[in-house]
């Protein structure tokens, strides 16, 4: 059978704030087989987009694993990770950012 698509195993994600550490995802496991889909919901804060970032490898994992087609994420320095999203993910972002004098 082939890898999954994503696969997290006991991920965590914390993050610096003001105060200290927050953590944001704590423990999370979830695996997505090819062909599935998925739908990720819940209420505004929960971490939905924390979870989309450190899937898309632009959010580094604190703890535990993250892989994407087969690839470890979390051994990935930035360039590797760079390189790994160009060839095999697209990204669209909440705040996409346009040019405001160019249009789409």
């Amino acid at each position: 059978m082939a890898d999954p698509v994503i696969r997290l195993s006991d991920a965590h994600l914390t993050l610096q704030g003001n105060a200290g550490p927050v953590p944001i995802l704590r423990g999370l496991s979830l695996q997505v087989e090819r062909g599935e889909t998925v739908g990720l919901v819940g209420p505004s804060g929960s971490g939905k987009s924390s979870l989309l970032m450190l899937m898309g490898g632009l959010e580094r994992a604190t703890g535990g694993l993250v892989q994407a087609m087969g690839q470890d994420l979390t051994a990935l320095d930035e360039d590797a990770l760079a390189r790994f999203r160009l060839s095999h993910m697209g990204v669209v972002f909440q705040s996409f950012h346009l040019i405001p004098t160019m249009t789409a």
